[in-house]
């Protein structure tokens, strides 16, 4: 009996350890063969993939009363490092099987896929085969409609390799189903706290965008991964994907000829743009040998636009390099359809601008909820004139105003919609409307009768639009950072159109500044009551390039080439006034009249002056300015109780070199009720750096030297209705000049201008 239970112990102990053994070899497994090659952020998941056939097709079955819609994902794996930009091909075959397995339609869905960044920032994708880690593409993914899968109890999926580079590629299928209704959030409650965070996360793109709608839907539905079914001979090899959360897919479907997302789109009537904030040099490539038209515009527009040159990059065919570049807007446009790929010279690449339009029509309206007293901001686009209707509600959600607004269906030459085959479409140009909410309001509905593109932005009147402005050369200033005047509202709605693919982005390029001939006058306003200290200055401002050339003035100057004041005081006319305004260094200048100088004191003038100007022949472009010195955060209020300007410009000067200054400008006005074309921004702030375009000097014996300032302009739109006053605040002591544009040139002599100091 003894020796029994010695063996009963010996086998029970042999059996643990056998058990502990194959317990302790199977962790090892699968430790060995799910340990990522590359580092793992905590908010990663991992999921099982299957490889898809290009033989025999996997096939998915679902319930088709509880699915609502399939999604397939995929993933292509390359068989060699690609470049990141660099797409590469393959395609999914998938048919839709009845109950008897037999098939109903079959379709193709093609696909681009680029190789993943395995950075911090960039989503971390990767499959581990054999415990080696694989090169995985982002990720792709079709969706299969309600529509499409009525009758539908299986999809079957089969691979069309399109490019030699693709080793295979995996797919997930998941199923939207159904969940009770009945109890939705206990129900979403009872859900594990990792399954709600990934679900959340899933709907949402993160928890900080989570609304109601997308709570009630991630409980409303659930994504059911599907398992391929039995069929004998295939291989359900499987493989596991390593992602961050949340799973960003690109839905492209390449059925026709693909074209490149990062190339720019021109042809007979489409153009594009390229906007240059610092000198430089552009290179691009070209799809095909075709001709393409450059051309440069100033912004300011001060040089007339020309056109760009440039010549063959010999590192690579069909590639060119733009001659020399500054500051402005460079247009791409061709007479034939062609696709061009543009970057810095130092490769920089160039980064577009997308807007994002939600589509309305009489089926689904777009609401957007706001604080109350924001500034609104309606940009609308269709194919077709019409109307839309704006309702503004209160806090109690009911209307408190209704408006009716119209808009054209005028195409723009410059933006474009990429539809999901990767073609570009024309698409009409924003109309733009604006509009004033009351402390009551709380939300604004926007309804049409037909589809129409609809963006909505907002801001507080109160808040500041900061801004750097330079000519030639921008400074960054780390200081100063500018601040936008709009910001872009999300509709209560969203959900709806995305789910309904009814969110549209739109890529879009600035347009070349138009050419604005006024027929008005300015002039200069008269400060001694505000700003006691002032001097004479002569100025050498640039003009738009277009503006009709004028009769000088006594008062405008012209540097005297070479000096030569005897010869051309000889020619010097009698019955004008004549002056001559004189530089003996940069800290040093005086003006004297003809009439009052002999010949010796003009040939000792020519002698020693490093600069003259006179006044009596030829185009003279400098003039002489009464300029008022504005004190370091001393507030100058200009008040407006009867006349009001279409605007005020503003120009001002520093005695120091290479100084940058801060400038405030507030406005107080009562401004129109109800939508209007235009907006006025009360709060402006202005990083004004020194300008090359502009020179200037005070006419004074011993502080004359200036610096220039790029010229700000306050227009006064036609939202206002009554203008109280502007109030002008500057970080440091400048000098400054205010001009105001009036609709007639004011009779009114100004004395200094005549002011020989």
């Amino acid at each position: 009996m003894l020796f029994i239970k010695r063996l009963l112990k010996i086998l029970i102990l042999i059996l643990l350890l056998a058990g502990l053994s194959v317990t302790l070899f199977n962790f090892y497994l699968w430790i060995q063969s799910a340990e990522p090659i590359t580092s793992r952020s905590g908010e990663e998941t991992r999921s099982n993939v299957q490889w898809l056939s290009t033989e025999k097709p996997l096939i998915f079955s679902f319930s088709s009363t509880r699915t609502h819609s399939i999604r397939v994902l995929s993933n292509a794996i390359f068989s060699e490092p690609q470049d990141l930009d660099k797409p590469i091909n393959y395609a999914i075959e998938y048919a839709f099987l009845n109950e008897k397995k037999q098939v109903i339609s079959s379709h193709i869905y093609h696909h681009a896929s680029k190789l993943t960044p395995t950075d911090n920032e960039q989503q971390i994708k990767q499959i581990i085969e054999n415990r080696h880690a694989l090169l995985v593409s982002s990720g792709q993914s079709f969706y299969l409609s309600p529509e499409q899968l009525k009758n539908v109890t299986s999809v079957s999926l089969k691979l069309i390799s399109e490019d030699s580079q693709v080793m295979g590629v995996v797919v997930r299928v998941h199923a939207k189903t159904h969940n009770d209704n009945d109890d939705q959030y206990s129900a979403w409650l009872k859900l594990p706290l990792e399954r709600r965070e990934r679900s959340s996360a899933y709907h949402s793109i993160g928890g900080n965008a989570l609304s109601t709608t997308e709570i009630n839907n991630a409980v409303t539905y659930s994504w059911l991964k599907l398992a391929p079914q039995g069929i004998p001979g295939i291989d359900f090899k499987a493989d596991i994907l390593y992602e961050t959360l949340p799973y960003n897919v690109v839905t492209y479907d390449f059925s026709q000829q693909q074209l490149n997302l990062n190339d720019y789109y021109t042809d007979a009537a489409l153009c594009a743009s390229i906007e240059l904030k610092q000198p430089d040099s552009l290179i691009f490539s070209l799809d095909k040998s075709a001709e393409i038209n450059l051309t440069w515009y100033d912004l300011s527009q001060f040089t007339a636009p020309h056109t760009v040159l440039y010549h063959a990059n010999t590192a690579q065919p069909l590639s060119f390099i733009t001659e020399p570049l500054d500051i402005g807007l460079v247009t791409i446009c061709s007479t034939e359809p062609l696709l061009s790929n543009w970057s810095f010279s130092s490769l920089q690449p160039l980064t577009t601008a997308q807007d994002g339009y939600y589509q309305i029509s009489n089926l689904l309206t777009a609401r957007f909820t706001f604080e109350g007293s924001s500034d609104i901001n309606i940009d609308l686009r269709s194919s077709s004139r019409g109307h839309a209707t704006v309702i503004v509600y209160d806090q109690n959600n009911q209307p408190i105003d209704t408006f009716t607004i119209s808009y054209n269906d005028e195409l723009s030459e410059f933006d474009r919609v990429i539809l999901d085959s990767t073609q570009r479409e024309k698409i009409p140009k924003a109309n733009s409307f604006y509009l004033r909410l009351n402390e009551r309001a709380a939300a604004l509905a926007i309804t049409t009768e037909q589809p129409t593109l609809v963006r909505v932005k907002s801001r507080n009147s109160q808040f500041n639009y900061q801004r750097t402005v330079c000519h030639t050369h921008c400074i960054e200033d780390p200081n100063f950072h500018d601040i936008a005047a709009w910001y872009e509202q999300q509709a209560d709605n969203h959900y709806d159109f995305t789910e309904q693919d009814r969110y549209v982005n739109i890529r879009v390029f600035q347009e070349p500044p138009e050419i604005l001939i006024k027929d008005s006058f300015y002039q200069s306003r008269e400060l001694f009551k505000q700003l006691p200290i002032s001097n004479v200055a002569l100025v050498n401002s640039p003009t738009k390039y277009f503006t009709p050339v004028t009769e000088p003035s006594p008062f405008n100057f012209a540097p005297l080439q070479n000096k030569q004041l005897l010869q051309a005081t000889a020619n010097a006319p009698s019955t004008d006034p004549a002056s001559v305004v004189y530089q003996l260094s940069n800290k040093t200048a005086r003006e004297v009249n003809l009439t009052n100088t002999d010949f010796e004191q003009l040939a000792n003038i020519e002698k020693n002056a490093q600069h003259i100007y006179q006044n009596w022949q030829g185009q003279r472009p400098w003039l002489k300015q009464r300029l008022y010195k504005l004190t370091a955060n001393t507030p100058l209020k200009l008040a407006y109780p009867t006349q009001r300007p279409y605007s005020v410009v503003l120009k001002a000067y520093s005695h120091h070199a290479g100084q940058s200054i801060i400038l405030d400008i507030a406005q107080r006005a009562k401004y129109q009720r109800g939508l209007t074309h235009d907006y006025s921004i009360a709060n402006k702030r202005y990083g004004l750096q020194p300008s090359r375009l502009s020179d200037a000097f005070l006419i004074h014996p011993k502080d004359s030297q200036l610096f220039a300032y790029p010229t700000i302009t306050q227009q006064l739109n036609a939202d206002v209705r009554a203008l109280n006053s502007l109030t002008i605040t500057s970080n440091k002591t400048v000098w400054i000049t205010v001009l105001e544009e009036y609709a007639n040139e004011e009779v009114k002599i100004r004395w200094w201008n005549d002011d020989a100091r």
